[in-house]
């Protein structure tokens, strides 16, 4: 870290400049060049050896490299309007100097935990590095998330090149992209334009330099004006650089009425207002989201252990901020259909693309009843799959009434062999089933002597061919039957209920486990001894077994000497 103050003290007072504008170079004398030039050379060679540490998982070069990114601006030489300056009433252009977060440094900092050695050498980057990461960085500054989403995503198109650079095998391709989608989901954007706005912002009168508590480095401000005009623009894939962002806009040259009258309110004089930098407008942030992510997860080497996290994390915090959330559709569609667990988890994702987006996928439900199965009431995801299960069935007023069946059947089927909490589960939505749609209630009144033979085919991957609006509910009769008696007794009145007797609260169901069933019987037990107190037995046994059992004295009790 000495080392890094030693070179932030050279950038302040100019003595080593990364990047200098071409008329000032000319200045310098050639003295002057060579000492910047070896000064520049000794410090990629410090940024090199921190990349080198942090493969290693070295929490102290993480910090020191971040360090040399705050102490390290990029600056941007141009003619900018300078709004806070005095000759903005005047509409004249001055020459500025912008700075900026460093992309270079960002983009070897994140090329350094993608190609971390990790621990033993399995090259997946140690999590501790990551909350570092997150805590300390990038969960704090929205500049850093931006480029930091811009450097993730030119890594992940140099590894889906064909000419790979790095010549690894395809497994540690998908390690490589395994990290990109952990330090992806450490990254939280910002979900309105007013988030992006500079807060706590404290100016320095003397040297006319600013800080503020959300971004690395203080963006240009703008009187009156911090908000995105490209937010009423349709969003394609808006990937260019931070460079690019800060021209003026030429559109604002012959306004609209309506951009007029906004132009009026926030300027005086009329004058046209200039663009937000790329890193301070919500429209590229959810952009570059966007295209990041669709980068990463065309690697097709992923490990599936990731691929399952990420599900996990698409419908909460990608979906909502991508500008065009139907580019996702082919991943979770592909993910959806490759069953198992997978599908659970791609579930969520689908189901928002068909409801909130207008996605078409006409084998959703079809695919949904394969996935009811004895052992997904034993699965850690059990409690999301059933609560994203009553979505599609209660949500949907048009589903026809064979499929409702099926649904129903097929729930009845797997409740037989489920856990007593399953089974309640099971029992609270075919009951609320059955009286929203009571087309199907003939699965309960259907007789036809003593025996029938059951149409239902379990097998039937269609469930529109499973025969199921033909068959009965045979299995509620079964689970009358159960040893547990909130089963037995729930299964008794399952569709018989009237109008007037409210639907399940399913959620309730959902919180039943084995624990919280045998808690509410002991309670049960308890109030009830409370009241009646009943003698198990007058007298000390003597064994295991009574004295008129074949196994009498095999497992007697050692008499207890008084």
């Amino acid at each position: 870290d000495q080392l890094r103050r030693v070179f932030a003290g050279l950038l302040s007072t100019h003595q080593l400049v990364l990047r200098q504008e071409t008329n000032s170079s000319k200045s310098k004398s050639e003295a002057a060049q060579k000492w910047n030039a070896w000064l520049k050379k000794q410090f990629y060679a410090f940024v090199d050896q921190l990349c080198h540490v942090i493969k290693m998982g070295r929490k102290s070069g993480l910090r020191t490299f971040m360090g040399v990114i705050a102490s390290t601006p990029f600056k941007d030489y141009g003619n900018k309007i300078n709004v806070n300056a005095k000759t903005v009433a005047a509409g004249t252009k001055t020459a500025t100097i912008v700075e900026r977060v460093h992309d270079g440094l960002v983009h070897k900092l994140i090329q350094a935990l993608v190609d971390s050695y990790g621990d033993g050498g399995d090259g997946v980057v140690p999590e501790p590095m990551l909350e570092m990461l997150q805590i300390e960085f990038i969960g704090r500054y929205s500049d850093i998330q931006y480029f930091t989403l811009t450097s993730m995503k030119n890594v992940a198109n140099e590894l889906t090149k064909d000419k790979y650079d790095y010549n690894d095998d395809e497994e540690m391709k998908g390690i490589k992209g395994e990290n990109l989608l952990r330090i992806l989901m450490k990254i939280h954007l910002a979900h309105e334009q007013e988030d992006l706005t500079p807060q706590n912002v404290k100016m320095d009168g003397d040297t006319g330099t600013g800080t503020c508590s959300n971004y690395l480095f203080l963006p240009p401000m703008m009187d009156g004006e911090l908000t995105d005009d490209s937010d009423d623009e349709d969003d394609g894939a808006n990937d260019s650089d931070s460079s690019s962002s800060d021209d003026e806009d030429e559109s604002d040259k012959n306004p609209s009425p309506k951009k007029k009258r906004k132009t009026e309110k926030n300027f005086q004089g009329g004058k046209s207002k200039p663009k937000l930098s790329s890193w301070r407008s919500i429209r590229s942030h959810r952009s570059i989201l966007q295209s990041t992510t669709l980068s990463i997860l065309k690697i097709p080497t992923i490990p599936n252990r990731t691929l399952k996290r990420i599900l996990q994390h698409l419908p909460n915090h990608i979906l909502p901020h991508a500008s065009n959330p139907l580019r996702f559709a082919d991943f979770c569609t592909r993910a959806y259909e490759v069953g198992g667990v997978t599908s659970l988890l791609a579930l969520h994702s689908l189901f928002l693309l068909m409801t909130q987006c207008g996605l078409e996928y006409p084998k959703f439900y079809t695919s949904l009843y394969n996935l009811i199965e004895s052992k997904v009431f034993y699965t850690t995801y059990r409690t999301r799959f059933f609560k994203l299960l009553v979505k599609c069935l209660t949500a949907n007023q048009m589903l026809p009434a064979y499929i409702v069946a099926a649904f129903c059947k097929r729930l009845c089927r797997c409740a037989v062999n489920a856990p007593p909490s399953g089974a309640l589960f099971v029992l609270a939505l075919v009951s609320n089933l059955l009286r929203k749609h009571p087309e199907c209630s003939c699965l309960l009144h259907r007789s036809g002597g003593k025996e029938i033979e059951d149409p239902f085919d379990i097998d039937e991957k269609d469930p529109s061919k499973s025969m199921a609006i033909e068959s009965c509910l045979w299995e509620l009769n079964a689970l009358e039957k159960h040893y547990h008696p909130a089963v037995a007794s729930m299964a008794k009145g399952c569709g018989m209920e009237d109008e007037k007797t409210l639907y399940h609260d399913l959620d309730g169901f959902l919180v039943h486990t084995y624990k919280s069933l045998f808690d509410q019987e002991r309670k049960r037990g308890d109030n009830k001894q409370r009241k009646s107190k009943v003698a198990l037995t007058f007298r000390q046994p003597n064994g295991l077994f009574g004295g008129d059992d074949v196994f009498e004295g095999i497992f007697d009790f050692p008499s207890r000497k008084d």
